[in-house]
């Protein structure tokens, strides 16, 4: 069961690196994202279907991402621990960032409706394109 686990908590810090590269390079509230006339609806719909791709792939992950080990002894149970407050129970964890980080795709979607209103496009063009406003899940 040790090798098991450390082989986790390995694969544990290279999925670390790998989200934090991401997140890196993704756009970050305070960041400018322009786009003109010709480009918000499509923008818009992009980022709106890759939120709800986002979306549904943290939807199925979510029940697995916690380690549940029965009987494990007590170096185990607390690696288990804190590979839990990593990836879902503490404040910066891997289920908080990626939560947050769809609020700010949600964020830019909600601003990206307003410009295409603004630019002249009607309500029917932004819902063929971005889908019809919604609460978040």
């Amino acid at each position: 069961m040790g090798g098991a686990i450390g082989r986790a908590v390995g694969e544990v810090f290279a999925a670390e690196k790998r989200l934090n590269d991401t997140m890196a390079n993704s756009p970050a509230a305070g960041q400018k994202f322009a786009v003109t006339k010709e480009t918000v609806l499509q923008a818009g719909h992009v980022i709106e279907n890759q939120l709800e791709s986002l979306r549904r792939s943290y939807r199925d992950a979510s029940r697995d991402l916690k380690v549940r080990l029965e009987n494990a002894d007590d170096v185990n149970s607390d690696i288990a621990a804190a590979w839990n407050d990593r990836l879902v129970d503490s404040e910066g964890s891997y289920a908080q960032r990626i939560m947050e980080y769809m609020t700010s795709l949600e964020g830019l979607v909600t601003q990206l409706r307003a410009t295409a209103v603004q630019y002249g496009h009607t309500e029917e063009e932004v819902k063929a394109a971005m889908g019809s406003a919604r609460a978040a899940d």
